[in-house]
């Protein structure tokens, strides 16, 4: 393999967002698609977190999906009285700029 070759995948390693961004991104995004009038209850933010987490780790170890997905759980911010899931999701990308 030549060094460029290694430098290359060295990189592209380095800058893929880890799973749990991931889990994270996609959460926000399926977010932003429930109706933004209506205030975001904890039964929706789970079964959104769960469909998220499931498609995204589907065919991982069970290892690496299960920290994949207790690190994107841990970084989920509390959700505020009567706050939308539009505001919640722009709450999760902040979130998930960080792991």
């Amino acid at each position: 393999m030549s060094g460029a070759a290694f430098a290359l995948g060295i990189w592209f390693l380095l800058t893929k967002p880890s799973h749990a961004n991931q889990i994270l991104t996609c959460l926000a995004s399926t977010l932003q698609s429930e109706d933004p009038l209506k205030p975001l209850t904890l039964d929706t933010l789970n079964a959104c977190f769960l469909a998220a987490s499931l498609a995204l780790t589907a065919g991982l170890p069970a290892v690496v999906a299960d920290e994949a997905t207790e690190i994107a759980a841990q970084a989920l911010p509390t959700i505020h009285p009567g706050e939308t899931p539009d505001a919640y999701a722009l709450r999760i990308n902040d979130a998930a700029r960080n792991i």
